[in-house]
């Protein structure tokens, strides 16, 4: 099985959610180590996108998506180092652009279909980017204790947002390509339909909501072991959740 444009929107919004996450640790006394770690995590995805689908022929180094995706590569100095200034809106500016460019490849065609494709691609990645870097973060105050509790907390709720506006933006899409997925031949509203759809809500999206409210009442006690050892938990719900979102895309022609 080849590489599909489903892989490459998979790794850039891996990389879309990092680098959000990142710009909400703001001069956090973490070390350079932190921010070079996190940034690799986010270049990483966007190499092997680029990488792999240069190996098909259908795609050219011209390509929007993938001078964009070009350009965040050249840009990893400015984001891999402690956050001064703007540098981290320049990586989150190029995160956006990347993926808003893969959605708008994969999307059902028509505007209403592109803008709720390309937002539910966004927060799809922000999820997975900010319950993995809260993890990756509760893991740094076993180093340093005296870490103030706040940087974790406002992560928490971070992933919290990116939750509820990705639940709201599934319903928006499935209520805008409500005839897609029958277009296509493959009604979503069919027991196996349902069946990945509600794995897809409760896996990816409602248990990582009740995970990040324990979380959030370990960190009101500075319980930061427990809260990690929870978001540890929730970041393989989200990256099944995750998957599961990019198999219904292939399924049914709907990005959820």
């Amino acid at each position: 099985m080849g590489w599909s444009p489903l892989a490459t929107q998979f790794c850039l919004q891996l990389a879309f959610g990092v680098l959000l996450a990142l710009a909400f640790v703001p001069r956090a006394p973490v070390g350079a180590m932190f921010y070079r770690l996190m940034a690799t995590t986010a270049l990483l995805p966007i190499v092997l996108a680029i990488g792999m689908s240069l190996l098909d022929a259908a795609v050219r180094w011209s390509e929007p998506w993938v001078v964009l995706g070009a350009v965040s590569v050249l840009a990893y100095p400015v984001y891999a180092r402690v956050p001064r200034g703007r540098s981290w809106w320049v990586a989150l500016g190029l995160g956006a652009a990347l993926v808003v460019c893969i959605a708008e490849l994969t999307a059902p065609m028509g505007w209403p279909g592109i803008l709720a494709g390309s937002l539910s691609a966004l927060c799809t990645g922000a999820v997975a980017g900010s319950v993995g870097l809260a993890m990756v973060l509760g893991h740094w105050y076993l180093t340093v204790p005296k870490l103030e509790i706040a940087h974790l907390q406002r992560l928490n709720r971070l992933s919290v947002a990116c939750m509820v506006l990705s639940l709201l933006l599934l319903g928006l899409t499935c209520a805008v390509q409500a005839g897609a997925p029958a277009a296509a031949g493959s009604p979503l509203a069919t027991p196996r339909g349902l069946f990945h759809l509600g794995t897809r809500i409760t896996v990816g999206l409602l248990l990582p909501l009740l995970f990040a409210w324990m979380a959030a009442d370990s960190l009101r006690w500075r319980n930061t072991r427990s809260a990690t050892g929870i978001l540890y938990a929730s970041t393989v719900l989200v990256l099944i959740g995750t998957g599961v979102a990019i198999s219904l895309q292939d399924a049914y022609g709907v990005p959820l």
